[in-house]
């Protein structure tokens, strides 16, 4: 499967900054955090003594929760571009890059599918 570039990416999620969009907004931060916990599961330790992967997972998506928390209150943090590049930071920093951009491709898979 082709992965998507940055800019395909973003013109996927854009859109989702628009007010009336807020509830595709919120079931697409839902959709990451599922895909994400799929690709947390590379590192668990039956693949190899990977615990750093799931750390770096686990701190993903305790960012990923307080947006979706902030989302629900209409007192969001970021727009969905600066939230995305700062998990992506985090990500490239923590080195779970390949699989952090696996979830956020199939989550905007997902998405195109609505």
């Amino acid at each position: 499967m082709n992965q998507m570039t940055r800019q395909q990416v973003l013109d996927a999620i854009l859109p989702l900054n628009d007010p009336e969009n807020a509830s595709r907004r919120l079931q697409w931060l839902i959709d990451l955090g599922y895909q994400m916990t799929i690709s947390a599961r590379a590192g668990y330790p039956a693949v190899g003594n990977k615990i750093g992967h799931v750390v770096a997972f686990n701190e993903l998506q305790h960012q990923l929760y307080q947006q979706i928390r902030h989302c629900q209150t209409k007192d969001e943090w970021y727009t969905v571009e600066e939230f995305l590049e700062g998990l992506r930071k985090y990500a490239v920093a923590a080195g779970v890059e390949g699989d952090f951009g696996w979830a956020v491709h199939a989550s905007i898979r997902s998405l195109n599918r609505e």
